[in-house]
């Protein structure tokens, strides 16, 4: 048998929380930066007026709901 103090008890426990809840905090990070890019695949920015409108149809072009003019699909990018 080996010993084990309190000590190495407390820090194994402590080290196992920690990873837990690391693990579970990057895991919820993954699906909320895959949800957030399925959602941004359906936002339009228009070349005219500047609008950022959603198009959830598969048409390569559509149309601006404030100046009609035909825009191109693009991927949204953050600022």
């Amino acid at each position: 048998m080996f010993r084990v103090t309190l000590d190495g008890i407390i820090m194994v426990y402590v080290v196992i929380i920690l990873c837990s809840v690391f693990f579970s905090w990057l895991a919820a990070e993954v699906f909320r930066r895959g949800k957030e890019s399925r959602r941004r695949k359906h936002f339009v920015v228009c070349a005219i007026c500047d609008q950022l409108y959603e198009d959830r149809s598969s048409e390569e072009l559509s149309d601006c709901p404030k100046c009609g003019a035909r825009n191109e699909r693009e991927r949204v990018s953050d600022i």
